[in-house]
């Protein structure tokens, strides 16, 4: 699939970043949560979303991937941590839904759908991740995981969430 966005750490983003920290320029931050408050909290959440086929990753700086996500802040719902880790590490507006799966790790993940005002992946500056793109599950295993387990378990939900698509009735 195509690369949408990278975050490159050479010299020229790098002299940016710093020069905006220098300057007292605080990191943008992330939009409120829509969600409703949840009594569910975890240590760290986040989403699982496919566009086209291809399922929403992050690769990190060692060049692995996973899907985006990360820790929560206190008192945050997994729902609501879900929903930031995204938009801080992708810049994409998505919609927490379904607990899909909880991981050994505590990481909860959820279907996660495009707001309508989502647009494309265009991360707020930071130094989270190295790229964040849609990849087909057929190409997989052409990367290395940053959880080892969670390919295989993402690939299982990818196809239960395209095969509940195909088999859902039309409007």
């Amino acid at each position: 699939m195509h690369r949408h966005k990278t975050i490159r750490a050479d010299g020229i983003y790098l002299a940016a970043l710093l020069a905006s920290v220098l300057s007292g320029c605080a990191a943008e931050s992330a939009p409120p949560c829509p969600l409703p408050a949840s009594a569910v909290q975890a240590p760290s959440a986040g989403c699982l979303a496919i566009l086209n086929g291809g399922v929403l990753l992050v690769e990190n700086f060692k060049g692995r991937l996973s899907p985006p996500g990360g820790s929560a802040h206190d008192g945050e719902s997994a729902q609501c941590t879900a929903f930031r880790e995204t938009w801080e590490e992708t810049g994409l507006i998505l919609e927490p839904e379904q607990l899909l799966d909880i991981f050994d790790t505590g990481f909860h993940l959820y279907r996660c759908n495009h707001h309508a005002a989502s647009g494309q992946i265009d991360p707020p500056t930071r130094l989270e991740v190295r790229d964040a793109f849609y990849l087909a599950p057929s190409d997989f295993d052409r990367w290395e995981w940053r959880f080892p387990g969670q390919q295989q378990v993402i690939r299982q939900l990818v196809e239960q969430e395209l095969g509940a698509a195909s088999t859902a009735p039309a409007p």
